[in-house]
């Protein structure tokens, strides 16, 4: 049994870096697929370091946006950049 001071996840959800993913068969458009997340008080995931970008990379389709200038960009608002 986890200590209080542990976090744990919702059943079929996934702990990774003391954050929770919920990983889903679910196909459809951005919009659906955000919905979805804040149906469930979550949003899409933002990949902000190397070790969640490998990690994701191992099979998901990731979501980005566009803005109004060609700028795509996490749902954070934060610009998207390669390196």
């Amino acid at each position: 049994m986890p200590s209080q001071s542990e976090k744990t996840c919702p059943a079929g959800w996934r702990m990774f870096s003391s954050s929770c993913y919920l990983l889903s068969a679910e196909s459809g458009s951005w919009e659906k697929g955000r919905q979805y997340c804040r149906d469930r008080g979550a949003d899409l995931m933002v990949i902000d370091s190397s070790e969640v970008q490998v990690q994701s990379m191992i099979v998901y389709r990731i979501y980005l946006y566009c803005d109004e200038e060609g700028t795509w960009k996490w749902v954070d608002g934060t610009p998207l950049t390669l390196k």
